[in-house]
């Protein structure tokens, strides 16, 4: 299954773009579901700025479908599941009207 915001056929132009190194300032090309890139200059791993990570925070096929996690994504990906994980949520009541 892939995920429909990952089809290349609903991309846009923008959907594809560069990003300069923070380590030599060398360009480095990001399609928009790259999580991360290695720069082809240093060789420095970056995080693609304008990738959406929400889904991959509660989806048990992210890896699958994003590859390799950023650690800072694992580490909001378990605090996602343990603030969910909660025995005492609070599920709000719809009042019923009277027939």
């Amino acid at each position: 299954m892939r995920c429909p915001g990952q089809d290349t056929r609903n991309w846009k132009r923008e959907d594809v773009f560069d990003v300069s190194c923070p380590e030599c300032s060398a360009p480095v090309e990001f399609f928009k579901d790259d999580p991360t890139r290695r720069c082809k200059t240093c060789g420095h791993k970056i995080i693609n700025p304008k990738i959406d990570f929400g889904c991959a925070a509660y989806c048990d096929g992210a890896e699958e479908c994003l590859g390799e996690l950023p650690p800072e994504l694992i580490e909001m990906r378990e605090e996602f599941r343990k603030s969910n994980a909660s025995p005492k949520r609070s599920v709000a009541k719809i009042p019923r009207k009277k027939p």
